[in-house]
């Protein structure tokens, strides 16, 4: 436009050699603080799951910890596990397995952690308990024990219990826990400077066989239960591993437990994850015991890494079964020593809530069923079956016994008063060595188990003794307590309930003064052998297995030296 001046040119900016020096300077600033950031990282932990504590000098140190938790293909096994990994005890003190990140950043869904049932009613109750019974106590150590144990209680109840049975039981006997407590004198041991106070306990058996939401054998959960209030109760944090998938703890998380509880799955899931229980703080708890007998078998046999548990490190359900592996069983609430007498009807009470067993198309022996309906025919049986098992075991009964009363599974408290209100409960033969036969001894019902016609070797197990009866143990207990028969001898079948029935009338019909064994037991559960499945005897053998938990020694290969001395560790030789 005429009149306008055009507007000069804009140089383009070049940069100078004062401008390069800035941005080299600013460059050089920001690598260093993140190289900073990576190493303090690295040195307090993996970057994922939180401090992990360094070993003592005096042990060997355990192998790094690998990048993933789990593999697709298992790993082949290694000659010699890392010793004990104990943590190290500094000015501050130790972080509480509370405190350790047990996911990687990004949590579990809230569907896998979510409870059914809120525990703060429960929980509420720990300190009125905890200071009712510590006001009885004038042991300054004993009311410690409480105050330890008021405090597991707490942070196991708040934690992360997949499985609502398990909550409910340990709530439902939290009051028999601290009483037991208050009469058994405990400690917690020490390792050299520093005292046992955590513990991991990891049932991946039972969460990959039973699931962790419609529980339907609830067996193997009742042991992982009992176990976990046991461990509280003697003042032990526990970490109860949760199930999400094949999700397995490293090797931080194992160094932040003094001591370890898993089963098979455990080992095998660790295994395939390069991230193997360290086992000398591990115990595996197998229900039907393993005698070593099983060499070549992928799963349980007697094969490296295997080998790394030695035997008697295996707990098992039953006592004196497998002799080479130590007693754990079951926690029963019993009767207090003087009760009253409860009210208690007639009828008897099926023992388990599935029953495939039932149907020989199945491929189980004929007379399961043939037991059913002589039961029936002596006494009134009540079933308590779950209505959505893939066995249709509601038909099975009916098209069976259309006499037996099918009720849905119960509430543990529920399961406990019909059991408390009934004489009798029977057995078919199956399932083997479930503990709430022992429930029910405890609760003054008797129990009727068949003797096997022949002798059985359990297919498919880590052990090859024969098992005469559903339940070994049961065989022990005397009559007419629990009754252990020929399934195929119908007159003694009667027999044994015309048995049962004139011991019952003796105290609820008749009111016998002379009959006082029988009357101790319908009021207060006490029979012989009681104690062996017993809180105050299941409490016993928990703080056996924490005071004994400690670096192996070739001693404790003893017995495999002498038959399969190939596949034992390194250690095991020396």
């Amino acid at each position: 436009m005429k009149g306008r001046a055009r507007a000069p040119r804009e140089e383009p900016w070049i940069p100078g050699p004062r401008d390069w020096a800035f941005c080299c300077l600013y460059a050089a600033t920001l690598c260093s603080a993140t190289a900073v950031f990576i190493g303090s990282v690295l040195l307090d932990g993996d970057g994922r799951d939180g401090p992990v504590p360094r070993p003592e000098p005096q042990l060997a140190p355990a192998a790094a910890a690998p990048q993933a938790a789990t593999a697709p293909a298992p790993r082949a096994p290694s000659e010699l596990l890392p010793r004990a990994v104990w943590p190290k005890v500094s000015e501050t003190p130790r972080p509480s397995l509370a405190s350790v990140q047990l996911w990687s950043q990004s949590p579990p869904s809230p569907s896998i952690l979510s409870s059914p049932s809120s525990p703060s009613n429960c929980v509420a109750e720990i300190p009125l308990l905890a200071a009712k019974l510590s006001a009885g106590l004038e042991n300054v150590s004993a009311r410690r024990a409480l105050e330890l144990a008021a405090d597991a209680w707490k942070r196991l109840l708040t934690g992360k219990i997949q499985v609502e049975y398990m909550r409910k039981r340990m709530c439902s006997r939290m009051e028999d826990w601290f009483n037991t407590l208050t009469k058994f004198p405990w400690a917690r041991p020490r390792r050299g400077r520093w005292e046992v106070t955590s513990v991991m306990v990891w049932p991946q058996a039972a969460y990959l066989h039973f699931g962790v939401k419609r529980v339907w054998s609830l067996g193997e959960y009742t042991q992982w239960a009992d176990l976990c209030a046991a461990l509280a109760t003697l003042g032990l944090e526990v970490l109860l591993w949760p199930f999400e998938g094949k999700k397995c703890p490293n090797i931080g998380h194992y160094q932040n437990a003094h001591i370890i509880y898993t089963d098979y799955n455990g080992v095998h899931a660790g295994k395939a994850a390069g991230n193997l229980p360290p086992a000398d703080k591990t115990w595996l708890l197998d229900t039907f015991g393993t005698d070593g007998t099983v060499v070549e078998h992928s799963f349980f046999g007697r094969i490296p890494p295997l080998t790394d548990y030695p035997l008697h490190r295996f707990l098992t359900l039953v006592p004196g079964f497998s002799a080479r592996n130590t007693f754990l069983g079951v926690a029963v609430a019993g009767g207090k020593d003087e009760a009253p007498l409860p009210d208690r009807q007639w009828q008897c009470v099926l023992w388990s809530k599935v029953h495939p067993w039932l149907s020989e198309k199945n491929g189980f022996p004929a007379y399961h069923s043939q037991l059913l309906r002589e039961y029936s025919k002596h006494c009134k049986v009540i079933a308590t079956i779950d209505s959505k098992d893939t066995y249709k075991t509601g038909d099975l009964i009916r098209s069976c016994c259309p006499d037996v009363e099918i009720r849905g599974v119960l509430s543990p408290q529920e399961f406990h008063d019909l059991l408390r209100g009934s004489a009798v409960y029977v057995g078919v033969g199956e399932p083997l060595i479930a503990p709430s036969c022992f429930e029910a001894l405890s609760l003054g019902t008797h129990v009727v188990q068949p003797r096997f016609p022949e002798p059985r070797v359990l297919r498919n197990k880590p052990i090859t003794q024969n098992w005469t009866s559903q339940h070994p143990f049961l065989e022990k207990v005397p009559e007419p307590f629990a009754f252990t028969i020929d399934p195929l001898d119908v007159e003694a079948i009667a027999s044994t309930f015309r048995t049962l029935r004139r011991a019952f009338d003796s105290v609820y019909a008749r009111g016998d003064a002379e009959a006082v064994d029988l009357r101790r037991f319908y009021s207060a559960g006490t029979y012989p052998g009681r104690e062996d499945f017993s809180i105050r005897g299941f409490l016993k053998r928990v703080a056996g297995t924490v005071s004994n938990t400690r670096t192996l020694e070739a001693a404790d290969w003893d017995w495999e030296r002498q038959h399969h001395p190939q596949q034992l560790p390194a250690r095991a030789m020396a």
